[in-house]
């Protein structure tokens, strides 16, 4: 497979496997920061859900732009297309969760646990 072939298969499939790996980072950090939240007063908390949302909608992004466009070189570009939107719609849900994460860092402290 050559290089070309490989980034655009990376970038077709990109809504799909970044978000859902930003999506478990996140969880994992709303178990350990809400502790550093309470100590120092700072809501890292939210930053890095804020962050993560913004990562899983560039990866909605990416994955939209090539379900619009026909790659040449493909046995199916139809297929292409399709898993391309099927990444990027599945990317928006990630990020709708990740944006309800940081809606509910922002309204609980981690004093409040």
């Amino acid at each position: 497979m050559t290089r070309s072939r490989t980034l655009i298969r990376v970038a077709t499939w990109a809504g799909l496997w970044l978000p859902g790996l930003v999506w478990a980072t996140n969880t994992q950090l709303g178990q350990i920061l809400p502790l550093i939240d309470c100590t120092r007063q700072v809501r890292w908390s939210a930053l890095f859900s804020t962050i993560f949302t913004g990562l899983a909608l560039l990866a909605a992004l990416v994955s939209w732009r090539f379900a619009r466009s026909a790659p040449l070189g493909f046995g199916s570009p139809r297929t292409i297309r399709f898993d391309a939107a099927v990444s990027a719609v599945s990317a928006l849900v990630f990020a709708f969760a990740l944006m309800l994460q940081t809606i509910a860092s922002l309204m609980v402290s981690g004093c409040e646990r």
